[in-house]
C-alpha cells in the first residue's frame, strides 16, 4: 500500500505538480526524517555515480578531481543540496514568501528522489537505446525545472509561477556569486600549488 501511495504520487508530481506539492507538505514531515531522505537521496545517487563510471567512462571536466571518489562526488551533491535548500528558503522570502526551511526541505528531498529515479531510466536507456537516452534526458530537464517551479510557488505560497522563476533565478546568481568568492579566497594557492607539481 505505501509502495502504491508512493508510486501515486509520483505521477501526480508529473501530471500535477501543484497538487504533489501539497499533498507533500500536507505530509508535515518531521525535520529528522526529511534529512533521512535527503541522505538516502545523496547516497542513491552516489550509488548510481559509482555504477555508471564502472560501466562508462567519466566526463572529464574542471571539477572532476572533487568528484573523483565516491566520498567527494556525495560530499558534492550533498553540500549543493543543503546549499539549494537555503538559497530557495532565503531568496524566497525576499520575494515575500512565506514557505519555511522545513517545507523547502521536505519538497526537495522528495524531487530529488525523483531525479534518481529519472537518472536511473537513463543510465539503462543509456546502454539499450543511446538516443532515446538523450531525448528522455532532455525531456526530464524540462520537466524537472517546470516541477521545481511549481514547488517553490507552493512552498512559498507565492501565487505566480513568474515569481517563483524569479526566486530559483536569484538563488543561482546567489549560489553562483558565493562560488565565486569562495574560487577567489581558494584560487591563488591552489594555482600556485598546481604550478608547483
Amino acid at each position: 500500500m505505501i509502495t502504491a501511495d508512493w508510486r501515486a504520487l509520483a505521477v501526480l508530481t508529473v501530471k500535477d505538480p501543484a497538487e504533489a506539492a501539497r499533498r507533500v507538505l500536507a505530509l508535515n514531515l518531521p525535520a529528522e526524517v526529511c534529512w533521512l531522505g535527503l541522505a538516502l537521496a545523496v547516497v542513491l545517487d552516489t550509488l548510481l555515480y559509482i555504477v555508471s563510471n564502472m560501466a562508462l567512462p567519466p566526463v572529464e571536466s574542471p571539477f572532476y578531481g572533487l568528484i573523483a571518489t565516491p566520498v567527494g562526488y556525495g560530499a558534492v551533491v550533498g553540500g549543493g543540496l543543503v546549499v539549494t535548500i537555503i538559497a530557495i528558503h532565503r531568496v524566497g522570502r525576499v520575494f515575500g514568501g512565506e514557505g519555511g526551511f522545513g517545507e523547502i526541505l521536505s519538497l526537495m528531498v522528495w524531487l530529488q528522489l525523483l531525479s534518481v529515479v529519472a537518472q536511473a531510466a537513463v543510465f539503462v536507456l543509456v546502454l539499450v537505446v543511446p538516443l532515446l537516452a538523450m531525448i528522455l534526458s532532455f525531456a526530464a530537464t524540462f520537466l524537472g525545472i517546470y516541477i521545481f517551479l511549481h514547488f517553490v510557488d507552493q512552498a512559498h505560497r507565492l501565487g505566480s509561477l513568474w515569481r517563483a522563476a524569479g526566486v530559483l533565478v536569484a538563488a543561482v546568481l546567489a549560489i553562483s556569486l558565493a562560488f565565486m568568492i569562495l574560487l577567489s579566497l581558494i584560487g591563488a594557492p591552489l594555482s600556485g600549488t598546481l604550478q608547483n607539481v
